[in-house]
């Protein structure tokens, strides 16, 4: 076992040293015969005009749950599910909210105080958290079945 692992040091050695052996040279640069001209130093002391220009983005007194469109500001509790739509391969549900509007919303649409889950032939899951706290990890889960249509028997 020691006369296989003794022959091994020995050609890496050598390996090394026929890279690095009297043929080769370094590579000459043409560009260092000539010195690059000097960027000139920049005083980091001047000071620099800058005109002030206030423009408001939004209400500085208002919270930023309240700068949401109107329909992230539903409840879950608010929204009726009227049915499913399949198109171009993916699910919508269509619900109807509190002011009577009606939306064909994808899986992963977030509400006030949760989210659309799944979307199946029969129901539409929704993943519903606590509206006053920012952990999304623990929810209740609500399943809601389509409604039939009045006029339906």
């Amino acid at each position: 076992m020691i006369h296989r692992l003794l022959p091994l040091p020995l050609l890496t050695g050598l390996a090394l040293a026929a890279q690095t052996g009297p043929a080769a040279k370094p590579a000459e640069a043409p560009a260092a015969a000539t010195p690059a001209p000097e960027a000139p130093a920049q005083d980091v002391a001047v000071i620099k005009i800058t005109p002030y220009k206030p423009t408001i983005q939004r209400d500085p007194f208002s919270t930023p749950r309240d700068d949401r469109p109107a329909d992230a500001l539903d409840l879950i509790d608010d929204i009726s599910v009227k049915g499913m739509i399949r198109k171009d391969g993916k699910n919508f549900a269509i619900v109807s909210d509190s002011r009577g509007t009606v939306r064909w919303l994808p899986v992963g649409h977030r509400f006030k105080d949760g989210e659309i889950a799944s979307i199946t032939d029969k129901a539409v899951t929704f993943h519903q958290w606590d509206v006053n706290t920012t952990n999304r990890s623990v929810f209740r889960t609500i399943t809601k079945t389509f409604k039939r249509e009045e006029g339906k028997r």
